[in-house]
């Protein structure tokens, strides 16, 4: 079974990490007919085709690209609550009085020209670049976009009842990306003193790892390959499951009655509590 990719992968995996899922993402929504597009997804007041419209939008983000100004009705559309929430909901709705055929062809002039800005830049992944939200590593860029489009093409297959694609490139780098996060978890939402382990064992199927999130003298977390010393909290779930707990998806109730949790109930219990890392 594939693990999550390599902290110290290189700019052709990354690279090809996110085009490989770009590409999959865009075989699957190309062939959907109206209804598909029209079908709400689980992500509150979106459609299969303002995943689509978000995703080609946020491509379009890295190349430097505006949209022209824009002010939703926002008393009809009350799932947009928070800031991020808003900032994110203005170009979804600015282009649902965009054909179908418009927002895919968004996405697929976004996603060529991209892949060229990319190929042609520079390939040091510690470089700042243009992010969707501001200049970051290109490094955290190709993963967090990767991440974000591997994800909604999830979203994507589980509302239309199509699963697949659990174990590819995406589902790797969506799982290195997910997994430094559950440090803070460990720290902040259980206190987690030098020394104490959460251990993370996810089996499959798709993407298969177990991770310990050590805490250091310095009072941070780690997450590392298994370390000797006392495993405070052990969590074994499946890749799905993870998925699910981590990007704030399904039934959490649900979810958390797949997760097998032994050493300390009440700890374990915070970290579900606190699971869901995905903005």
């Amino acid at each position: 079974m594939p693990a999550p990719i390599s902290d110290d992968a290189d700019f052709d995996e990354l690279f090809g990490a996110w085009q490989s899922t770009a590409a999959d993402f865009s075989a699957l929504v190309t062939t959907l007919s109206q209804d598909h597009w029209d079908t709400p997804t689980a992500l509150p007041g979106w459609t299969v085709g303002d995943i689509v419209a978000h995703v080609g939008w946020l491509e379009g983000l890295l190349l430097g690209k505006t949209d022209a100004p824009h002010e939703p009705d926002w008393d009809s559309l009350p799932h947009a609550t928070s800031d991020f929430g808003r900032l994110t909901e203005i170009p979804v709705d600015l282009r649902r009085s965009w054909t179908r055929e418009d927002v895919l062809a968004e996405l697929a002039t976004n996603v060529a020209a991209l892949r060229g800005v990319l190929a042609a830049g520079s390939h040091d992944l510690t470089k700042q670049t243009q992010g969707p939200f501001g200049p970051a590593p290109l490094r955290r860029v190709l993963g967090m976009r990767t991440l974000d489009t591997w994800v909604h093409e999830q979203d994507i297959r589980d509302t239309l009842g199509r699963p697949g694609h659990l174990a590819t490139a995406g589902a790797q780098v969506t799982a290195s990306q997910l997994l430094p996060a559950y440090g803070k978890v460990w720290v902040k939402g259980c206190d987690a003193q030098p020394g104490e382990i959460l251990r993370l064992r996810v089996s499959g199927p798709g993407v298969t790892f177990e991770r310990d999130v050590v805490v250091g003298d310095d009072g941070r977390a780690r997450v590392m390959e298994e370390q000797a010393g006392p495993t405070i909290v052990t969590l074994t779930m499946d890749w799905q499951t993870f998925l699910n707990l981590s990007c704030g998806r399904g039934d959490a109730t649900e979810q958390r009655a797949h997760v097998s949790l032994e050493g300390d109930e009440s700890r374990g219990d915070k970290v579900l509590d606190n699971f869901c890392v995905m903005i």
